[in-house]
């Protein structure tokens, strides 16, 4: 198989990103065929959605600063290192800013709950990139409605049967014969909803050699899928993540425009590419490993 990034302009809350995609594929110069994937990612459809916290309005109580200590210290100093997590996430939970991180774990908490605040790092799906001020991007409410109606409208515009998935980068673990998220929902066939355990179980299983990470994590789905398993699915939106176009060096773009915020005027000026069409015959290419 083999993906291609589509740019779309950046799309503000609240607005309806439908029309927007299926320009965009137009424009693209890449002509879509039945059987291929259009591959979302879930923070343009919360967007649409207007699906946006404030977590500057938020006041901690006991249970983030728990959550800030369990983060910092347990994760930090213990579990990450018992469970394998990457090195560079170790070190940047031991600096975790104090202030922010308990804005933060009690927004998760009031949000998606306290299992999914005892996650380390990008907790329930909750997204600080790509938003601006202090907002933070919950999960989309209604993935399956978005997906079929984005399907349904391409069919319209286009003339093609394609595959509509909604992702999110967090991941997918396989345990034993099974699939495991930390996100609060999937796709049917991934066990979802169960919070830091999840990603504790996914971790464990790469340690005991009897699973480990798997892709990306479809939140939706809808078109001709059906012949296709999970670990293909999951491996699809693994695919799509890695050519997605995102801020990688925050610090850089705040220095840039000498700002810091980030709004939506400078939101508009970066790259987006939250849509991805993949074709499922042709060959991949890729650099990563």
């Amino acid at each position: 198989m083999r993906a291609y990034p589509i740019k779309t302009r950046y799309i503000r809350k609240g607005e309806d990103f439908i029309p927007i995609v299926i320009e965009a594929i137009k424009n693209s110069g890449i002509k879509l065929e039945d059987g291929d994937f259009v591959v979302l990612s879930e923070k343009m459809v919360s967007t649409s959605e207007g699906n946006f916290i404030d977590e500057s309005k938020f006041t901690p109580g006991i249970l983030a600063y728990f959550c800030y200590y369990w983060s910092k210290y347990i994760w930090g100093y213990f579990l990450g290192k018992i469970l394998k997590v990457k090195e560079d996430k170790i070190k940047n939970l031991r600096k975790l800013p104090k202030e922010e991180t308990l804005k933060h774990k009690q927004a998760i908490i009031e949000t998606v709950g306290l299992r999914y605040a005892l996650k380390p790092y990008a907790e329930g799906g909750v997204d600080l990139t790509n938003v601006p001020g202090t907002y933070a991007c919950p999960l989309p409410k209604n993935p399956k409605k978005w997906a079929e109606k984005l399907h349904k409208e391409i069919k319209k515009e286009l003339g093609v049967d394609v595959v509509v998935m909604i992702s999110d980068t967090d991941a997918t673990y396989k345990v034993l014969n099974f699939y495991i998220t930390a996100l609060p929902y999937a796709i049917d066939g991934i066990i979802s909803g169960v919070g830091v355990f999840g990603f504790i179980l996914g971790r464990l299983a790469d340690v005991l050699k009897i699973g480990g990470f798997a892709g990306c994590t479809p939140l939706a789905i809808y078109g001709d899928y059906k012949k296709y398993t999970i670990g293909d699915l999951v491996r699809i939106a693994y695919i799509c993540d890695r050519v997605h176009k995102t801020i990688k060096n925050i610090n850089e773009v705040l220095e840039k425009y000498n700002t810091y915020i980030i709004t939506e005027d400078i939101l508009e000026k970066l790259e987006h590419t939250p849509v991805v069409v993949v074709k499922i015959k042709e060959k991949y290419y890729s650099s990563y490993k």
